[in-house]
This record gives C-alpha cells, sequence and structure tokens, in this order.
C-alpha cells in the first residue's frame, strides 16, 4: 500500500511539475526576455546568415559574450521562414531543453528498470531550470550544446560497434561548436571508453582530432578572428577567480537544493563496484564533466548562467542511478526485503522534489513573499 502511494504521488508532482514547466515557457515565449544580450546576439548572428554573411565573421560587430557558430545556424532557418523575431532562440531553447529531459527519462528509465524514476528524472531536470537562472526557458547555445553531448552520449552508450562510436564522436564533436563546455563531454566519453573498451577509445580519440581539431582550424580559416574571439578570447578575459562563486554552486545549489541527488551520487562511490566501471558507468564520467564544466562557468567576472544547467542534467541522471543502486545493494543484506528497498528510493526521490518545490515555489508568479 505505501509502495504504491509512494508511486502515484511522485507521477502526480512530476507531471505537475513538468506542465508548470511548459505553461511557463510558453508565456516566455509570448514576452520573450529582451535583455537577454546571449539570445540577441544568436539572432544576429542567424540573421547575417539569412543574408549570405558568415556569423562571428566580423569583430568589430562582436556582442560582447561568447557564441559559437552551431545556434546561429540552427536558429537561421527559422528567420528565413518567420522574418526574424526574438522568440526563435527562446523557442530552439525551449525544444532542446524537452528533448534533452525525454532522453534523460528514457536513460534512467533503462539503467534503473524503473519509469517512475525515469519520469522523475526528467521533472527534476526540468524544474531545475529556475534554479538555475530564476528564469523558464535556457540560453539556446547551453540548451543545444546539452541536446547534442547527451545524444552523443546515449548513442555510445547504447551501441557497440565502430558506427555508433563514430556517430557519437560526430553529434559531441558537434556540442563542442555550439558551446565550450562540450569539450568537458568530448573527454568524459574518451576516459569512459579508455576504462571500458580500449579498442573504441583509440576510434573515438582519433575521430574527436579529426573533427574537433580539423574543425576548429577549418573555422578559423573561414570565419577568422570573429571565431577566436568568440571561442577563446572573450572567455579567457572574463575569467577570474571567484571563491564565493565555487561556494554558493557547492554549498547552497548541489549540497542545498539537490542535495539529495548529489548525497546519493557521493555515497555510490562507496559500493564494491566503482560507479565509473562498466558499460553503465558513463553516466559517471558525464557526472564528472558537467561538475567540471559548472565549477569553472563560476570563475567569471561577468555573472554566468552557464554554470548550474549542465550538473542539473548530469545529477537528474546520476542521482536516481545512484539511488538505485546504493538501496539495491543494501537490500541484499539478511534480514533486507526489496520492497523495502523500492519504499526508500521512492521516499528519497520524493524527498529531492520537496527540496525542489520549496526552492521554486516563492518564484511563482502570486506566491506570497
Amino acid at each position: 500500500m505505501m509502495t504504491r502511494t509512494l508511486r502515484y504521488a511522485l507521477w502526480t508532482v512530476a507531471i505537475l511539475g513538468m506542465a508548470g514547466y511548459v505553461m511557463l515557457a510558453g508565456h516566455g515565449l509570448l514576452y520573450p526576455q529582451s535583455g537577454d544580450s546571449l539570445d540577441a546576439a544568436v539572432l544576429q548572428q542567424a540573421v547575417n546568415i539569412t543574408e549570405n554573411r558568415l556569423p562571428l565573421a566580423d569583430p568589430a560587430q562582436s556582442p560582447g559574450v561568447a557564441l559559437m557558430p552551431v545556434a546561429p545556424f540552427v536558429v537561421s532557418v527559422l528567420v528565413q521562414l518567420f522574418d526574424a523575431q526574438p522568440w526563435e532562440p527562446a523557442l530552439v531553447g525551449l525544444l532542446a531543453i524537452l528533448l534533452v529531459a525525454a532522453l534523460a527519462s528514457v536513460v534512467v528509465a533503462k539503467e534503473t528498470e524503473s519509469v517512475t524514476l525515469g519520469v522523475s528524472a526528467a521533472a527534476f531536470l526540468l524544474m531545475g531550470q529556475r534554479i538555475s537562472q530564476g528564469e523558464v526557458v535556457m540560453n539556446c547555445p547551453q540548451s543545444l550544446f546539452l541536446l547534442l553531448a547527451l545524444a552523443g552520449c546515449f548513442v555510445l552508450r547504447y551501441t557497440r560497434g565502430i558506427a555508433g562510436t563514430l556517430l557519437a564522436s560526430v553529434t559531441i564533436a558537434t556540442a563542442c561548436f555550439t558551446h565550450p563546455s562540450g569539450l568537458w563531454f568530448a573527454f568524459a566519453a574518451m576516459l569512459h571508453l579508455a576504462v571500458h573498451d580500449k579498442r573504441r577509445a583509440v576510434i573515438c580519440a582519433l575521430a574527436f582530432a579529426v573533427l574537433v581539431g580539423g574543425g576548429q582550424f577549418a573555422m578559423t580559416r573561414l570565419l577568422g578572428e570573429g571565431f577566436n574571439l568568440h571561442a577563446w578570447q572573450i572567455p579567457a578575459r572574463l575569467a577570474w577567480f571567484q571563491p564565493v562563486g565555487l561556494l554558493i554552486l557547492l554549498g547552497s545549489q548541489l549540497l542545498g537544493t539537490l542535495g539529495v541527488l548529489t548525497l546519493a551520487s557521493v555515497l555510490a562511490f562507496a559500493l564494491p563496484v566503482r560507479p565509473w566501471q562498466g558499460a553503465g558507468g558513463l553516466w559517471t564520467w558525464i557526472g564528472f564533466a558537467a561538475l567540471g564544466a559548472a565549477m569553472l562557468a563560476t570563475q567569471s567576472l561577468a555573472p554566468s548562467p552557464d554554470a548550474l544547467p549542465p550538473a542539473i542534467v548530469a545529477f537528474a541522471i546520476v542521482g536516481p542511478i545512484s539511488i538505485q543502486r546504493l538501496v539495491k545493494h543494501l537490500s541484499a543484506w539478511p534480514g533486507s526485503s526489496r520492497k523495502a528497498g523500492q519504499n526508500v528510493v521512492l521516499t528519497a526521490i520524493a524527498l529531492q522534489f520537496v527540496m525542489l518545490l520549496a526552492h521554486v515555489a516563492p518564484s511563482l508568479p502570486g506566491a506570497a513573499m
């Protein structure tokens, strides 16, 4: 009875949380944030593409924010169809993050053999977006990068041959030219394969060398100094040691609002089978990559919305998987039962929902302050 009640409660909260995100995101599309400099830059570069001008080619017209070329090319499709509209980058970002949530749900459901945990992971991911930015729709380049990186990792995890390795490499390499944090995920994929499958690791490393290294050379030749300005010079110019930002990320956001998922991910390292080993160990490596990208994003002179979203995506996947592994291990001890273990898993997920709701509720429209 308790298991069924917990399961129904989790499904209800997860569906309401995802529906609420979509509704607020729809409002954001109708009334886009005109002050978003990154989305404005994406839209301007997309207009350049539709007018047969190369994006990022003129350093003198730089918007002052780091931007990679893939997002403007994607948004340019909408510009060609509807002319330049401020909602177009927001729509691309929204569709991308919804697909990220769907992928995360499938991954968790497959790894834990629990649809309930899969749906909860998608809800964690979507509800967590308000933690990072206070806004509903993520910025367009980061949403696309997360989608490409996660899709590449998905292919890498659930395929075995050379073709799957090459497809995953192409997808993750494209993520590197969507957002600089894609490089963290590329290194994570190679490290996972180096531990798990050395033959595929060699193929993946060669593919990344050609795609990322060759792509860097080709875009430098094609786009000129504008590309190097956005890819390297602006991030380097803004880099600055910010211990307070790092402390807020680790102490308030990861150990605070996402505390259940974070703590479960850490405790999983005490299990006899290390979480980075085996085919499923890829998601632990992705967690390392997301944490590294998030920590680096806090070390900037300019306030960055890029810090938390990769970590939210990673912990929304790694957290439920870790909870399931921990409880499964403890349930194998004498005197324990599988049903009691299921109740513990569902209770832990419910506690994480409580923590998220406690953070999100005060920022909802009409909430009493």
